[in-house]
């Protein structure tokens, strides 16, 4: 039977064989949609289809079925909800949302393979039909020839949502690559001056922002935005007195979040390629979903909103941040992330989360202000952010050495950042430093000394003039470290190239304060009290 039904497929034209697929798939509930996908794929190798630009009937045909068959294969592969975060307060029944999903965690887990596996075969024969030339609705104007090949909006909002290789219905690195390579073809178009290509993608990136990605936000757009994606003057809360984390417990509130997580995919892709007047003309549909995000209460989503507002820092302009009075906004939106530490955040949380918001403050700060007489401010804005998350979360970290490294790499760059201002936190840093290269078990964790020495490194490339008044910090934790190292019987190879590195360093700042009589005294006394150090205090 099987046979005799794919020798009949063999024989039929393009347009019958679709209209006959998706109604066998649509009338047949019993069968998943995806079963017909081998029949599909076995049509579309054994047959070339190409779709016509002249304006006769069998063209329209072909075309139409085309589209028809591209819109059911998009509809059959689109995330669902499997892959929805739970919502923690809603009830397994009789409650409205994600948290009332009838299907048990265990079984939604089982099929996340399965999933995976059938949304990959979509898009290989998305990619099939674009081979064909049938992926692209072909736009015919006025009787003006060929017409440019525009995507709808629902292919590329299917499409882009495979585009982050960590989301689990993407399935890791080869359905990234597939999706990108169909994606290349379309993107690729834009890069040619062609001014009406251009108007096209803008065209769809508005369709994308207004019908697919504004209507899942606008039930937890934050209070504190204008219609127009600026600050109020004056905060306002809901009548209710509703806040975000009772927001939080209503799903049909967030259904980016617990309908539709890939939603958040497809926004990071159109901001991802939205040029600086795209932004600028449609900041009302971009702000209020970064704010959302960066402000809901899953760490996940939290690291997800850092990336999309550095994402958005690489197109906006500079002053529409501060003329939105915005920038002030997502700085203070940021902070509070600084403060989550061990224990009451578990460690595989919190340091990707500071890790990213720590990036996203510091390009925040040198976008609202790149310019010479701002100085001022950017600087003060820099020394919040070291006294609210270096010193803070130092203070909190204890004993916990991969926080710590992440700690001191993020000092590196404020020091970076700050320049010569920098001096005025050398007092609280540099015993930070010195407490992290003496501590017993740093040569346990060689990236914590990797991570020390590089804030070593910045304050001798930003602030030299200083460091001979704080050469005894600087030196304590230096020499106590590498005695230790030379004291290993067993050092790796790891912690030997560590010390080598301090050797380098300690000679920088021996030169450095080498032309100080008192800096000269001190070394002296130094090299007289362990003869090892002969060589590397040498002046």
């Amino acid at each position: 039977m099987a046979n005799n039904t794919t020798s009949d497929n063999n024989t039929q034209d393009f347009p019958t064989f679709t209209a006959n697929l998706i109604n066998s798939a649509q009338n047949d509930s019993s069968i998943p949609p995806e079963s017909h996908f081998p029949t599909l794929s076995s049509y579309l190798r054994n047959h070339t289809v190409h779709p016509s630009p002249s304006p006769s009937a069998a063209a329209a045909e072909t075309n139409a079925a085309a589209t028809h068959l591209r819109e059911w294969i998009i509809s059959t592969i689109s995330p669902s909800d499997i892959f929805a975060e739970e919502n923690p307060y809603g009830a397994e029944s009789g409650a409205s949302g994600r948290g009332a999903t009838t299907t048990p965690t265990r079984f939604r887990r089982g099929e996340e393979a399965r999933c995976v596996d059938v949304k990959r075969q979509g898009l290989h024969l998305l990619s099939r039909l674009q081979t064909l030339g049938l992926l692209y609705n072909n736009d015919e104007k006025e009787g003006k020839g060929k017409g440019k090949e525009e995507p709808s909006a629902s292919l590329i909002a299917c499409l882009a949502s495979f585009t982050d290789a960590k989301d689990p219905w993407t399935g890791g690195e080869e359905t990234r690559e597939l999706v990108e390579g169909i994606l290349s073809h379309y993107l690729s178009d834009q890069d040619e001056e062609e001014e009406g290509k251009s108007r096209i993608f803008e065209r769809l990136v508005v369709e994308l922002l207004q019908k697919h990605i504004k209507p899942l936000f606008a039930k937890s757009k934050p209070p504190i935005l204008t219609d127009a994606g600026r600050k109020k003057a004056l905060r306002t809360f809901p009548a209710d007195g509703s806040n975000q984390t009772m927001a939080d417990m209503d799903s049909s509130s967030k259904p980016w979040k617990y309908h539709s997580p890939h939603i958040v995919t497809v926004f990071q892709w159109v901001l991802s390629h939205m040029t600086t007047s795209m932004v600028s003309a449609h900041w009302p549909l971009v702000i209020p979903p970064i704010l959302t995000i960066l402000d809901d209460v899953s760490i996940a989503y939290k690291i997800r909103g850092c990336h999309l507002l550095r994402l958005l820092l690489n197109a906006a302009e500079a002053s529409l941040l501060e003329r939105s009075v915005l920038g002030e906004v997502f700085h203070d939106t940021l902070v509070p992330h600084l403060l989550y530490l061990p224990t009451l955040t578990p460690e595989e949380e919190s340091i990707p989360l500071l890790d990213a918001t720590y990036n996203a403050l510091i390009a925040l700060t040198l976008a609202r202000f790149p310019l010479q007489e701002s100085g001022a401010a950017k600087i003060k804005a820099l020394d919040g952010i070291f006294r609210d998350g270096i010193v803070k979360g130092h203070a909190h970290a204890g004993e916990n050495v991969r926080i710590t490294a992440l700690l001191m790499k993020k000092s590196s760059d404020l020091v970076d950042a700050m320049g010569i201002y920098c001096v005025k936190h050398l007092k609280d840093l540099l015993p930070m430093v010195s407490a992290t290269l003496t501590t017993p078990f740093a040569l346990t964790y060689p990236p914590l000394l990797i991570a020390a020495l590089g804030v070593l490194r910045a304050v001798i490339s930003k602030a030299w003039p200083r460091v001979g008044y704080h050469r005894g910090d600087i030196l304590e934790g230096l020499i106590v470290c590498w005695c230790r190292i030379a004291d290993e019987d067993e050092a790796s190879d790891e912690v030997l190239a560590m010390g080598a590195h301090i050797e380098e360093v300690v000679r920088t700042v021996v030169r450095i304060i080498g032309d100080d009589e008192e800096g000269r005294g001190d070394l002296r006394m130094l090299k007289d009290h362990d003869s090892r150090l002969q060589a590397i205090l040498a002046v």
